[in-house]
């Protein structure tokens, strides 16, 4: 490269003074906005993993109901005996909501899509099932029930215990929001629903 060459280089990218700081600022400016995208990205994935979880557990809820109530129709009761090794063996329950409590190999227990331990029990013409550790938020969404038994997990809905209070009135979704926060421990409710036949 010969000198001339050099100098004519120079004279067509003449050095702007504020240049520099342009760059900088374009910089920061770039870096707000992706951090804006990346942090909104974030809430938009939790809020559908939230929804995705609460359609599980709804889906679980209703499947198990119905289960219990074909594993049954033909006896005059539900018996007093907890069901979960009945529904797991008679394949009434997918496989995701199936857990190993005692670690020998073969699925027990049954768990929420929160991970919470489900308990599927008799109780004579009745039955109950019972989830641990639903988030506060999700159980607002879940526990309305009207006061025929109708509810967002299925029919035949008799009550609905959080371990202390019980409703057997019906809720709509802001008594619900109130009885889900009322005991909670840890942002997490444990509820039991009370079935009929």
């Amino acid at each position: 490269m010969s000198q001339s060459q050099s100098c004519d280089n120079q004279a067509a990218l003449p050095r702007i003074e504020g240049e520099r700081g342009a760059t900088l600022i374009e910089a920061v400016l770039f870096t707000v906005i992706a951090l804006g995208f990346i942090t909104g990205g974030v809430v938009l994935f939790e809020q559908a993993s939230s929804s995705s979880r609460t359609n599980e557990i709804i889906r679980m809820l209703s499947s198990l109901q119905s289960q219990v109530r074909a594993l049954f129709q033909s006896q005059s009761d539900f018996g007093t005996a907890d069901m979960a090794s009945l529904l797991i063996a008679s394949n009434a329950v997918p496989s995701a909501f199936q857990t190993d409590s005692d670690s020998d190999g073969t699925n027990d227990a049954l768990v929420s899509p929160f991970g919470g331990t489900v308990t599927v029990t008799g109780a004579s013409a009745n039955f109950t099932i019972a989830v641990a550790d639903v988030p506060v938020a999700i159980c607002s969404r879940i526990a309305p029930f009207d006061g025929n038994g109708n509810g967002t997990i299925g029919s035949g809905i008799i009550s609905l215990s959080d371990g202390t209070a019980t409703d057997s009135d019906g809720m709509n979704s802001a008594q619900a929001a109130t009885f889900c926060t009322t005991n909670a421990s840890g942002g997490n409710v444990s509820l039991t629903w009370t079935l009929s036949r």
